[in-house]
């Protein structure tokens, strides 16, 4: 059954919902930061120093909203946990949200193609059961399929409504010529005709991006794709990896964050060590809406998601150093992250992860005078 959240007037609130909904509206006030005009508007990442990457914003960046992102890494490194938590903050944070470039936020949908079949993770717990119970979980089962679901759902999208779309993954979608030949040898027992995958690829670069590109155009709707890296063989020189989609990825995509896990965060408790989370190294290979090649490091605790005030903490004061000094008194490092959370610091935090990060960016700027401009 798809649900969809919407606003109406008509609903019955216990005072325990009521008084909840007050408490989370007081607390998006409290961190709400004045809409600045520009011509992207972003959707949040869960990590202040991934907006950073992504947008050049901290606390109003993150991915490009109205844009195709598409999420690159191997097996367990953070992708499908990263699409989840953008679909978090849509779902729990940009109802009645008001923007420049989109009309006032009245409905909310999230649709999430799980192609793989394959989600581990305790959604209910990490994000709530409103959030499970309210996105729409669908599994395409070819690259034609798909491209039509999209299609229909863009079509459909009407001003008012944001839609955010995530594909998991499209390199677990066969062409629908590919599972026809794959059936037919099952039935006959004789080995299948090779393609190597040419109806697949014909069909994103032919069809699907460049149409796609055109629906989307002036509508509140965001497409993530996730994929796979491959290692390309017999490459002796520049990239050794790729993914599905290839160039058309490249050309019609806004933004291809790369991720590759940096070290596993490991705790020793009655004589034994155990894997608690990682750490992500996300690059951004491709960027139309901010400076492009830019990284970030993230941590993703199990069965927590993003770690985005243990992660600016470790950007500020390094990953490995235990002491640290915090407006004149010493902190344990997850002592401080408590400290942090509990007196609703993060909106401090983030602050001097931006003004860190700009102080870079503003050295990097080349000290010449401008060619055409007055300034």
């Amino acid at each position: 059954m798809k649900i969809s959240r919407e606003t109406t007037s008509k609903e019955v609130l216990s005072d325990k919902k009521h008084n909840e909904i007050i408490n989370a509206a007081n607390q998006v006030k409290a961190a709400s930061i004045p809409i600045e005009e520009t011509p992207v508007e972003f959707i949040h990442s869960g990590s202040i120093l991934l907006n950073l990457a992504a947008s050049g914003k901290g606390r109003n960046g993150g991915w490009a909203r109205g844009r195709i992102i598409n999420f690159v890494g191997d097996g367990s490194s953070g992708k499908t946990l990263l699409a989840l938590e953008m679909a978090a903050y849509v779902f729990h944070k940009m109802l009645g949200n008001k923007s420049h470039n989109f009309p006032p936020v009245k409905k909310v949908r999230i649709i999430f193609d799980n192609v793989e079949q394959v989600l581990d993770f305790p959604v209910d717990k990490m994000y709530g059961k409103d959030f499970s119970d309210g996105v729409e979980w669908i599994n395409s089962s070819t690259v034609q399929s798909w491209g039509r679901n999209v299609t229909r759902e863009v079509m459909a999208n009407k001003p008012g409504e944001l839609l955010l779309y995530i594909t998991d993954s499209l390199d677990a979608l066969a062409s629908q010529e590919g599972q026809e030949r794959f059936e037919k040898a099952a039935k006959s027992d004789k080995e299948e005709d090779g393609t190597y995958g040419t109806e697949k690829a014909a069909y994103l670069s032919k069809s699907f991006f460049s149409n796609m590109c055109c629906k989307m155009a002036g509508k509140d709707v965001t497409l993530i794709i996730i994929s796979q890296i491959r290692m390309k063989i017999g490459v002796s020189f520049g990239e050794k990896y790729g993914r599905t989609g290839g160039k058309s990825l490249d050309f019609y995509t806004h933004a291809v964050p790369w991720l590759a896990e940096v070290e596993k965060l490991k705790k020793t408790f009655r004589g034994e060590d155990r894997v608690y989370g990682i750490r992500v190294l996300v690059k951004l290979k491709r960027n139309k809406v901010a400076k492009p090649f830019r990284e970030a490091e993230i941590i993703i605790l199990f069965d927590y998601g993003v770690d985005d005030v243990g992660s600016s903490i470790a950007y500020l004061y390094g990953p490995k150093v235990k002491t640290i000094d915090w407006d004149g008194i010493e902190y344990g490092r997850n002592e401080l992250i408590n400290y942090i959370e509990e007196n609703d610091l993060q909106d401090e935090l983030a602050e001097k992860v931006e003004k860190w990060w700009n102080e870079i960016e503003d050295h990097l700027k080349p000290n010449r005078i401008s060619k055409y401009g007055n300034e």
